[in-house]
């Protein structure tokens, strides 16, 4: 049924706004720590076209679309539901924890081309902050357009044009 609520439910225009809000917010805490940190560089791929438009577009599958799915379709009561602000609260902090811990596991089972990047500290907050307004994002629009759109933007920017296609596909000794 929450699938079915997130998929059915169309983002108002007041919802797309505050969707670029958050993206607002998340670009100005990411960014300038990034590369206070020297985790995020103005770096293109060098790729052709084609393959950074097969980057955006597998990116919009996965991770956007299958993780908010999970991590926040499934997770987190929608709207309709009417459940209680505890519960709901809990459901946020267990989604948000769990969106968090997949990264490191991910790297470590799934993707080892991550190794040494969803493992790290910057990593994690940056994360915690992409969870937090997908989060916000699915909350206040109850569909799951909205935080689809937030993950896909942020993951094909730091791939493309921050240094993320580098850190993920590189050999380790080019890193």
């Amino acid at each position: 049924t929450r699938v079915i609520n997130a998929f059915a439910t169309v983002p108002s225009r007041g919802d797309w706004v505050w969707t670029l809000v958050l993206l607002l917010i998340a670009a100005l805490s990411i960014i300038p720590l990034g590369f206070k940190i020297d985790f995020l560089k103005v770096e293109l791929p060098g790729i052709s076209r084609w393959s950074a438009a097969r980057v955006a577009l597998i990116s919009l599958f996965l991770p956007a679309t299958a993780e908010e799915i999970f991590f926040r379709v499934l997770l987190i009561p929608h709207a309709a539901e009417q459940s209680s602000l505890i519960y709901q609260s809990l459901a946020i902090a267990i989604s948000l924890i769990l969106f968090v811990a997949y990264h490191p596991l991910n790297a470590k089972f799934l993707m080892r081309s991550a190794r040494g990047t969803f493992d790290t500290l910057p990593f994690l907050i940056f994360a915690t902050i992409l969870g937090l307004v997908c989060t916000a994002a699915y909350l206040e629009s109850g569909s799951i357009y909205p935080p689809i759109f937030l993950h896909w933007i942020i993951v094909i920017i730091w791939l493309l044009c921050f240094g993320g296609y580098r850190r993920l596909y590189a050999k380790a000794g080019e890193r």
